[in-house]
């Protein structure tokens, strides 16, 4: 299985101030395409923590690190130094980083005029690549840290962010994750409560331990209990998504009703 975390910069994202939609957003982008993040690390911004906490996930050997945030030029925005500090490289201008920053001014009918916070945009850390940003000024950057793994930095900003992945990261990721079949349902239950079903659920993890089994408690409606369950088979065989996808809700289907539930609609999708 591919390895993917995502690395968070920001002290907003600590202190209640902004909501990590990020993390949320490459988590459901990945699951599409049948991986998953392993690990989501917050900091704040700090070329030590910074430093550390990329010192810290390249420690397990992940194939992709997704930073976001604090690619900008106001002074809080050192994550490229604090990236540069942990491989222990040094950080330089780059003038493919400048050319780009420049289009996307000129685009935007705007003269260009190298300024101090647009130079410190185009300060990379060396070996680093930077990617095209079609939504703001500070472009990305993806690098190779030392074993491999590959290291995206994007900007926090949400639309730069998915703008960016979605054009180079995605792709990257996808091509390493190789074809993936994907079968998945969303069952809707009424009159049964999740405690009862656990045992269910425990038989038909033991059964496939490698698909994805999750219950949602959605409270009780006219005083019936209501639940969602999501069932996911992920395989390189799309036989074998078929097969196991169809046990697994033929399975849970009959125990539903056998405890008194309801399935009261279901979505589905094979691909």
């Amino acid at each position: 299985m591919v390895s993917v975390v995502n690395f968070a910069v920001g002290k907003e994202l600590l202190i209640g101030r902004t909501m990590n939609s990020n993390a949320y957003w490459i988590g459901g982008r990945l699951y599409k395409m049948g991986g998953m993040l392993d690990r989501v690390l917050t900091v704040t911004d700090s070329l030590e923590e910074i430093s550390a906490g990329l010192k810290e996930l390249l420690a397990a050997g992940p194939d992709f690190i997704v930073v976001v945030g604090g690619l900008g030029p106001t002074p809080d925005d050192m994550t490229l130094k604090g990236i540069a500090l942990g491989l222990g490289r040094k950080i330089k201008f780059n003038k493919d980083a400048i050319a780009l920053i420049k289009g996307h001014i000129e685009k935007v009918g705007r003269e260009f005029e190298l300024t101090p916070a647009r130079r410190k945009m185009a300060m990379l850390p060396e070996g680093a690549t930077p990617l095209r940003n079609d939504v703001g000024t500070a472009p990305g950057v993806r690098l190779v840290a030392r074993k491999g793994t590959v290291v995206y930095c994007l900007p926090g900003v949400p639309s730069e962010m998915r703008n960016i992945f979605s054009n180079f990261a995605e792709k990257e990721i996808k091509e390493k994750l190789g074809e993936i079949h994907i079968a998945k349902v969303t069952m809707k239950l009424s009159g049964i409560y999740e405690a009862a079903l656990a045992p269910s659920l425990a038989e038909a993890v033991k059964m496939h331990p490698e698909a994805y089994i999750k219950s949602h408690p959605r409270g009780l409606k006219a005083g019936v209990p209501t639940l969602e369950l999501d069932v996911t088979v992920t395989s390189r065989e799309t036989g074998t998504a078929r097969s196991t996808y169809s046990e697994l809700a033929f399975f849970l289907a009959r125990r539903i009703s056998q405890l008194g539930g309801t399935v009261t609609s279901r979505r589905e999708k094979i691909r």
